[in-house]
C-alpha cells in the first residue's frame, strides 16, 4: 500500500470517518469506516507526486460486482472533493447514462449531508444539489439523456454505472473539461458491460492492451498508467473461473458483508432457478459477456428437443418475421402446455424467378392456422371482449402489407417492432424456457440453423435477440419469429413476460 506520507488516502478516510454516515442499512447512521481492501484502493487512488505535490491519477476506475458499496464510496468522494479537497470554487459532477441513475449517487450525497449534524454546518443540501459556501464550490448531477451542458470546469467528476453509457459523449465532456483544473480528479465505477460495447469496453480493454502496467492477483486486477495518470482497480471472476465456486464468489466480492457467502448463495440459487446464469456472472461475478455469450449456452436447445406435439383443442401464439431484403421469412406458433412451451416453425423459401418469400403464400399458412385453433384465453384491451383467433406478433417494417391484409380479413394482428422495450422482455422468456429446458420443439433441423445463428444483446431492458452480425446473410428468422410467438402466447398473462417464468 502506498505509504501515508505520499498519499490523500488516510485525508480522505478521516473525513469520512468524522462527517460521513451511512444512509442505508444495517449501518444507517453509523461512521462510514474504509474496510482494508478500500483502504488500499484509495491510498493508491490518491497517491500524489512529491516532486510536484500533486496527485499521480487524475483518472481512478472502479470495477465491481453488485453490493459492494460502489455507491456509498462514490457518494463520499463527490463531497469529500467538493469540501475538502482544497480546490478554490469547486466543480464537483455527478455523471450518469439517465437522470434516473446519476439521481442514485447524488441522492445519497444529499442524504449524506442531511444524516450528519457536522457536515450540515459546511454545506447546504438542496434537491438536486449541494453547495459549500466556504469555498464557493457546488456539486451536481449531469446525464447523457438531458441536454449536455457547455461551459463546464470541473474540479471532479463521479460517473456511475459507466456500463450503462452507449456513447462517450458525457464522459469525453466530463475528462476534457478539466484543462483549467491543476490536478482535476476523475472516479468512475460500475459493474461488467458487454465486450466490445461502449467506452467502459474501451477501458477494460486498454487494461490488457495499453502503455500502463497490469498486476494481477486472482479475481483483482490493477492497471496503472502513471505517465497518462489512469489507475484501474477491477474485481472479477477469471473468464475460466467455476462460476459455481463459492470460493470464486467471495474472492471477487470483496466486502466483508458479503463474505460469510449467505447472500450470494441466495442470488446464484435464484438466478440458477430461472436459468438467468448470464445475470450472475455479469452482476455478481462481474465478466464482461460477449455476443456470444449472450444466447445459448452449448447442448441447450438439443436438450429441448421432445416428441410433444401441438394440441388442436388450446389457444396457440403465432410469431412471424422477414429479413429486411425479403429473401428469408418465417411463421412460428408457440402454444403452452401446463409448464412447458411447444413450437413448431414453418421457413419459407424464396421464389425462383424473383428470390423474395412469396407474402401471399404466408398470409394462406396464417388463415389455416386461424381456422385450426381456438380462440386464445385472453381478451382485447380496450373492448374486454375475446380476440378473434390467434394472436400474430410481428414487425409492419418488414410485413406491413401483410398485417394490414391480416388486419382486414379479421386476424388479430400485434406489432412487435425490434426494439429492447417491445423484443427484451419475451427474449428472456424464450431463454429462460430453453434454458430450463421448458421450450419443447420437434428437432427440425432448419430452425435448429436459425437459432445457432441467431445472437443477443444486454440491454437495459435485459437480453434482446437480434441479427448474428452486423451485415450477415445467416438467416435467423425462425428465432426471432419463435420469440414473438412466445410472446403471444402469453398475451393472457403479462406478468409472466418477466425475467421469471412461472406458470399456473
Amino acid at each position: 500500500m502506498v505509504p501515508d506520507a505520499l498519499s490523500g488516502g488516510p485525508h480522505f478516510a478521516a473525513y469520512c470517518e468524522r462527517y460521513v454516515r451511512h444512509t442505508k442499512g444495517r449501518w444507517a447512521g453509523r461512521p462510514l469506516v474504509f474496510e482494508d481492501w478500500q483502504r488500499e484502493m484509495w491510498w493508491e487512488s490518491l497517491e500524489f507526486d512529491p516532486a510536484t505535490g500533486l496527485r499521480v491519477y487524475n483518472e481512478v476506475g472502479v470495477g465491481l460486482p453488485r453490493k459492494n458499496s460502489k455507491s456509498t464510496m462514490a457518494s463520499a468522494a463527490g463531497l469529500y472533493m467538493l469540501d475538502a479537497d482544497g480546490e478554490n470554487e469547486p466543480e464537483v459532477y455527478v455523471g450518469a447514462a439517465a437522470k434516473n441513475q446519476a439521481g442514485i449517487v447524488m441522492g445519497q450525497s444529499i442524504s449524506m449531508v442531511r444524516r450528519s449534524p457536522l457536515l450540515l454546518d459546511r454545506l447546504k443540501p438542496y434537491r438536486y444539489r449541494i453547495e459549500c459556501p466556504r469555498n464557493g464550490g457546488v456539486m451536481r448531477s449531469l446525464s447523457s439523456d438531458g441536454a449536455l451542458q457547455h461551459g463546464l470546469n470541473p474540479s471532479a467528476n463521479i460517473i456511475d454505472e459507466l456500463h450503462a453509457h452507449k456513447n462517450p459523449e458525457l464522459y469525453t465532456a466530463l475528462t476534457t473539461g478539466t484543462g483549467a483544473r491543476e490536478q482535476p480528479f476523475t472516479f468512475w465505477i460500475s459493474t461488467a458491460g458487454v465486450a466490445g460495447e461502449g467506452i467502459l469496453a474501451d477501458l477494460y480493454e486498454s487494461m490488457f492492451s495499453g502503455t500502463g502496467t497490469l498486476e494481477e492477483r486472482g479475481s483483482l486486477l490493477i492497471y496503472r498508467d502513471r505517465v497518462n495518470g489512469t489507475l484501474i482497480y477491477w474485481w472479477g471472476a477469471p473468464r475460466d473461473a467455476d462460476i459455481e465456486d463459492p470460493a470464486g464468489w467471495k474472492a471477487c466480492n470483496p466486502a466483508s458483508w458479503l463474505q460469510d457467502g449467505r447472500y450470494l448463495a441466495q442470488q446464484f440459487a435464484k438466478l440458477k432457478a430461472r436459468g438467468a446464469l448470464l445475470e450472475w456472472r455479469r452482476y455478481h461475478l462481474n465478466q464482461f459477456l460477449g455476443t456470444e455469450d449472450t444466447w445459448l449456452r452449448p447442448g441447450a436447445w438439443t436438450d429441448c428437443k421432445g416428441d410433444l406435439p401441438l394440441n388442436v383443442a388450446l389457444p396457440i401464439g403465432v410469431g412471424i418475421d422477414r429479413s429486411p431484403d425479403g429473401e428469408h421469412a418465417a411463421i412460428v406458433v408457440a402454444q403452452r402446455q401446463g409448464d412447458r412451451v411447444v413450437v413448431r416453425s414453418q421457413v419459407f423459401a424464396p421464389e425462383t424467378a424473383t428470390g423474395i418469400v412469396s407474402t401471399e403464400a404466408m398470409r394462406v399458412r396464417l388463415r389455416e392456422l386461424r381456422a385450426e385453433y381456438p380462440l386464445p384465453q385472453t381478451a382485447d384491451p380496450k373492448t374486454k371482449l375475446p380476440l378473434d383467433g390467434p394472436a400474430f406478433g410481428l414487425d409492419r417494417a418488414s410485413l406491413g402489407e401483410t398485417a394490414d391484409v391480416l388486419s382486414d380479413d379479421g386476424l388479430n394482428v400485434v406489432e412487435m417492432g425490434n426494439t429492447a422495450a417491445v423484443m427484451g422482455p419475451p427474449s428472456m422468456t424464450t431463454f429462460e424456457l430453453i434454458t430450463t429446458g421448458r421450450l419443447i420443439h420437434d428437432g427440425d433441423p432448419i430452425l435448429a440453423e436459425h437459432v445457432a445463428n441467431t445472437r443477443a444483446k444486454l440491454t437495459e431492458r435485459g437480453m434482446q435477440v437480434t441479427r448474428s452480425k452486423h451485415g450477415s446473410t445467416q438467416p435467423n428468422v425462425a428465432c426471432v419469429a419463435m420469440v414473438r410467438a412466445v410472446a403471444m402466447a402469453f398475451q393472457d398473462a403479462p406478468k409472466e413476460f418477466s425475467a421469471g417464468v412461472s406458470f399456473g
